[in-house]
């Protein structure tokens, strides 16, 4: 009896020979590979036979190791390869434009043919994918595209939209462009940093001799204001016993010592008005002259409104 042969659907079959040709290992033409570790060439075994059973995802993951292993073009080919046939096309685009630059030349049809199929391959994802070539400024220290850091110069590729292209210096300057792009497009973006904004110039200092005559000055007024108010108390104190003197019926209110006594009472009595509005004034004036004074000691010398998006920024400088 012969053993019945597994019938494959035609599409699977096409898929799995495309599959395998394009996987099949890049060998250099002019010299016999190096010489490769037991565990990678167990890896390189494993891929092809994931490969073979159309696990895409593990034999992609196979080939990473074997790369992280024993970095090769081989390796980049294959991984460009297998991000093709996943969909992820940035990290494809960029893996066989590598493959395609690096692979030696082809010594026969089998080598030619297979450098058909990468340059197949990077030009078939090139018309699905953008690609920026970014010129960082200089001192840059980092360089993103989006969220991902790239190196400046080489092309980045990326799908089709908006991104935004950041650069960081190392003295923390920020220079950022926002980049819309269409599949198959190239696009340059030039960034530079802010220049520097001019130095202000220095704010003047405090005169010393305005903040000494100033505190001086309402000590002054505010010690004179206390003691007039003192003495005009006095003033009131003495009014209060004159004119005891003059009710208590010890005067005849026509002798001369009753007029005499009436005249101080009354002289007392002006006093005391006198020394207490010239003290309030002289309170006010002194709390003034040291308010003033605390005010130019204090206040911000410099300010600066800056515009925002969502409205204003106050900046006081002392």
């Amino acid at each position: 009896m012969r053993a019945a042969i597994p019938r494959v659907h035609p599409r699977r079959a096409a898929a799995l020979a495309v599959v395998l040709a394009s996987a099949l290992p890049v060998q250099a033409a002019a010299a016999d590979p190096p010489p490769r570790s037991r565990e990678v060439q167990e890896l390189i075994e494993e891929a092809e036979k994931a490969a073979r059973r159309l696990d895409l995802a593990r034999a992609r993951e196979l080939w990473a190791r074997i790369n992280e292993l024993e970095p090769s073009t081989m390796a980049v080919c294959q991984l460009g390869v297998f991000d093709l046939r996943l969909g992820r096309l940035e990290e494809a685009a960029a893996e066989l434009s590598t493959c395609v630059a690096k692979m030696p030349a082809p010594t026969n049809d089998v080598e030619r043919r297979r450098h058909e199929v990468r340059r197949a391959d990077l030009a078939a994802v090139r018309q699905r994918v953008a690609e920026l070539h970014v010129s960082a400024p200089p001192g840059t220290a980092r360089l993103l595209v989006d969220d991902r850091e790239v190196s400046g110069g080489g092309p980045v590729f990326v799908a089709p939209g908006q991104h935004e292209v950041t650069a960081t210096g190392k003295q923390g300057q920020v220079a950022h462009a926002l980049v819309k792009v269409t599949a198959g497009a190239s696009r340059r973006v030039a960034l530079a940093f802010e220049a520097p904004k001019a130095a202000s110039a220095p704010a003047r200092a405090r005169n010393p001799w305005i903040l000494g005559s100033g505190a001086a000055a309402s000590a002054a007024l505010l010690g004179a204001g206390v003691g007039l108010h003192l003495a005009g108390d006095a003033a009131e104190t003495e009014t209060a016993a004159k004119v005891s003197r003059l009710s208590d019926g010890s005067m005849l209110p026509s002798s001369a010592q009753f007029r005499e006594t009436y005249d101080e009472a009354h002289a007392a009595n002006t006093r005391a008005g006198l020394f207490h509005g010239f003290g309030s004034a002289a309170l006010v004036v002194g709390a003034a002259v040291g308010a003033a004074t605390v005010v130019y000691a204090v206040w911000p010398r410099k300010a600066e409104i800056r515009t925002r998006g969502a409205g204003a920024e106050v900046k006081l400088v002392w």
